[in-house]
Order: C-alpha cells, then sequence, then structure tokens
C-alpha cells in the first residue's frame, strides 16, 4: 500500500466519520425535541405527577394488577402453550413439534444436496436459511389472515350475543349459540369455552384463558370487557353492542392504516429482494467475476456487510411501517 492509497482511506474514514457524527447529533437533537414536547403535552393535560414523576396511567394499571391478580396479564405462557397458540393462529392442521420438525428436516436436507450440487459452502448456507425465511413469511401470512377472519366474525358473533342475551338467553347460552352458528376459527373458541364451563371451571377463567391462547387483541379486548363486567355487573347485552361498534371502528381503522403504509411494504420487499436476486444472477452467469468475494478476506468482509446493511434495512422500514394509534 503506497502513501496515496493510505491517504484515500484515511479521507474516506473521516468523510464516514462526519457524516455519521452529524447524523448521530441529528438523531440526538431529534430525540430530545420529541422528548421535551411529550413531557409539555403531559403536563398541559395534567396526567404527571411532578412529585414522583410517574404517569397515574402506569399507577392505576398496577394498582389494578395488585387488586384484581388477574391472571390474564399476570400468567406466562410455557413452550407448549406458546407452540399451541402458534399453531391455532397460523392454521397448522398438525401439531407444531411435526411442523417444526419438518422444516428442520427439509433445511438439512437442501444444505446437504446443495452442497453436493453446487459445491459452493455460501450457496450451501443460503439455501436452508431461504427455507426458514419461506416458512415463517408463509406462517405470518396465515396469522395474519385467520386474524382478519377472526375480527370479521368476531363482529358477527357480537351481534349474534347481544340478540340472544336481549331475547332471554343466559350468557353461556349465548355462547353456545356463537360455537352453533359461527364457522371456524371463531366456532373453536367459543366451543372451548362452553365445555371449559361444563366441566366446572370459572366462565370469566375460561374466557381470559381462551383470549390469552390467541394473538388477535380483539378478542383479547373483548374478554377484559367480559370479565370486568362479569365482576362489576351491568346490561350484558349493550356490551356486546359497544364491543361490536369498537371492534367495527378498529377494522376500518386497520384498514386505513394498511392502505397507508403498503407503499413502504412494497419498497421494503423491493429493496430487499433486489440485491439478493442480482447477486445470485451474476453467481450463475459469471462465476469467474464472483470468486473473490468468497476466496479473500475483503470479499468475505463485504459479504458480511451486506447481509448486516440488509437487515438494517428491513428493520428499519419496518419500523417506518409502525403507525401509533
Amino acid at each position: 500500500m503506497n502513501q496515496q492509497q493510505l491517504i484515500n482511506i484515511i479521507a474516506m474514514m473521516a468523510v464516514f466519520g462526519l457524516v455519521f457524527s452529524v447524523w448521530c447529533i441529528c438523531i440526538f437533537l431529534w430525540f430530545g425535541k420529541y422528548i421535551s414536547r411529550l413531557q409539555s403535552v403531559q403536563k398541559r393535560l395534567g396526567i404527571v405527577n411532578k412529585e414522583t414523576e410517574e404517569t397515574h396511567t402506569l399507577r392505576l394499571w398496577r394498582e389494578t394488577q395488585q387488586n384484581t391478580g388477574n391472571a390474564f396479564l399476570a400468567e406466562k405462557l410455557t413452550l407448549q402453550e406458546r407452540l399451541e397458540r402458534l399453531r391455532r393462529s397460523a392454521g397448522w392442521p398438525m401439531s407444531a413439534q411435526v411442523v417444526i420438525l419438518g422444516v428442520i428436516c427439509a433445511a438439512i436436507l437442501s444444505f446437504i444436496i446443495t452442497y453436493f450440487w453446487g459445491g459452493r459452502i455460501t450457496w450451501a448456507f443460503v439455501a436452508p436459511l431461504a427455507i426458514v425465511i419461506g416458512f415463517w413469511s408463509y406462517t405470518q401470512h396465515g396469522i395474519a389472515k385467520n386474524a382478519a377472519l377472526l375480527e370479521r366474525q368476531l363482529v358477527d358473533a357480537l351481534g349474534i350475543a347481544a340478540r340472544a342475551l336481549r331475547a332471554g338467553h343466559p350468557l353461556l347460552g349465548a355462547f353456545q349459540l356463537i360455537s352453533e352458528e359461527i364457522a371456524e376459527p371463531l366456532k373453536d373458541i367459543f366451543l372451548r369455552i362452553c365445555q371449559e364451563q361444563m366441566l366446572g371451571l370459572d366462565l370469566k377463567e375460561s374466557i381470559q384463558k381462551v383470549a390469552q391462547s390467541s394473538y388477535n387483541s380483539e378478542l383479547k379486548f373483548f374478554a377484559t370487557a367480559v370479565a370486568i363486567q362479569l365482576q362489576s355487573g351491568g346490561n350484558l347485552a349493550d356490551l356486546m353492542d359497544s364491543l361490536a361498534s369498537v371492534i367495527r371502528s378498529r377494522i376500518k381503522l386497520n384498514r386505513r392504516v394498511r392502505v397507508m403504509t403498503a407503499q413502504t411494504q412494497f419498497s421494503k420487499r423491493l429493496l430487499i429482494a433486489l440485491p439478493i436476486i442480482m447477486f445470485f444472477f451474476m453467481d450463475i452467469i459469471n462465476p469467474k467475476y464472483m470468486e473473490p468475494l468468497y476466496t479473500t478476506t475483503i470479499g468475505r468482509l463485504m459479504l458480511v456487510m451486506m447481509s448486516v446493511s440488509i437487515l438494517f434495512g428491513a428493520w428499519v422500514m419496518n419500523r417506518m411501517c409502525i403507525l401509533r394509534f
């Protein structure tokens, strides 16, 4: 390395350090401004205690936890229960252990076949990674699809429950009617509530237990509202109508959010897939051109930096797609 190359490297590092420092300063300034504005709004609304700097929301939530001992929020699920919740939410026809074992076997088999067929260790690692990522994407798609279906069914089920309660049926009878009239996946949820109630389990605990076994936030909201109503008393039919109206509004808002973030989601997928596709395309049509990436230290370092930058970019764009409402 001659003197000119050393000067160029030092200049590049200095420029990078300067740009990174400016970026960090801008982030800190924005974060400080955001914190100051948040504190100002909290003081104007009167939700901050000046003596302890503790929001009333957190204090009330903690008092509710201590007074009621709500197992729905406090209980931690075991690994078996988490896998079962994942299976129900994704709609897998088999047990979670069998599905995960099948994915692991497919990944190992793809590694062996790719290594002996292609002869490159990089391709051998990429093949099982692609299988795992594809399986996880398919699982997330199944969870989202079942959640959307569950939300629509829950609105109809609450309407059925409200009419049944006004007709004189008890709450358990309304749940039994829902399990007969509504199809899967909501049918299985209310059927389990009725079966556990027949076995002697408390209705409130049964509703909370079933809601805890699902990723759906509307179902958990329904379980919390019904549990409070059973404890404090009130008109359950009006509660069902109010819950149906709230969930219907949340569904409309979620649809608006998906429309607003659709362009960012498409850009994320395109920007992540483009360098990966181009990399493998160049590796297929011109292997000698890509050979230094596998045989030299700088090339391997560039591959690592490429992977890290793609993952970091995916994380940043996922954060950009989150709307707080």
